[in-house]
C-alpha cells in the first residue's frame, strides 16, 4: 500500500498539490474566504462529490485558461475567448482512503474532461 502511494506521488502531482496549497494560502493571506470565490460549477461538483460514500465534506477548485474559439458567420469571423478547465483540486475529508481518492479523481476527470495528471485529490479537515 505504501508503494502505491509512493508511485502516485509523481512530480506532476507534487507540483499540483504545491500550487493548490499556494492558492489556498494566498486567499487566506489576503483575508478572503476561499468559499466565497467558488464558482457555481465548483459548488455543484463539490456537492456531488460530497455525496459519494466515504468522501465526507469536499471543496473543489477548478483552474481555467482562455482558449480562442472562432465561429464563422457568413463572410465574417468573430473570435470569442472561452474559459476551459486545465486543472482541478479537490480537498476531501475522506481522501486518505485510497479507494475514495481514486473514485474522486476519476469523477473529476470525467466531469471536466481532464487527464488524471491535471487533477489532485488531497485530504483536508474542515
Amino acid at each position: 500500500m505504501l508503494s502505491r502511494l509512493r508511485a502516485a506521488l509523481t512530480p506532476q502531482v507534487i507540483i499540483l498539490m504545491a500550487a493548490a496549497l499556494a492558492l489556498m494560502a494566498g486567499s487566506l493571506f489576503l483575508g478572503q474566504d476561499a468559499g466565497a470565490q467558488s464558482t457555481e460549477l465548483e459548488k455543484r461538483i463539490a456537492r456531488t462529490l460530497s455525496a459519494m460514500e466515504g468522501a465526507g465534506q469536499v471543496r473543489v477548485v477548478i483552474m481555467t485558461r482562455e482558449q480562442e474559439k472562432s465561429a464563422e458567420t457568413g463572410f465574417r469571423t468573430s473570435g470569442a475567448a472561452q474559459q476551459v478547465p486545465c486543472g482541478a483540486i479537490a480537498v476531501a475529508q475522506g481522501a486518505d482512503d485510497p479507494l475514495v481518492n481514486i473514485r474522486l479523481t476519476q469523477s473529476l476527470c470525467a466531469l471536466l474532461g481532464l487527464p488524471a495528471s491535471s487533477v489532485s485529490v488531497v485530504t483536508g479537515g474542515f
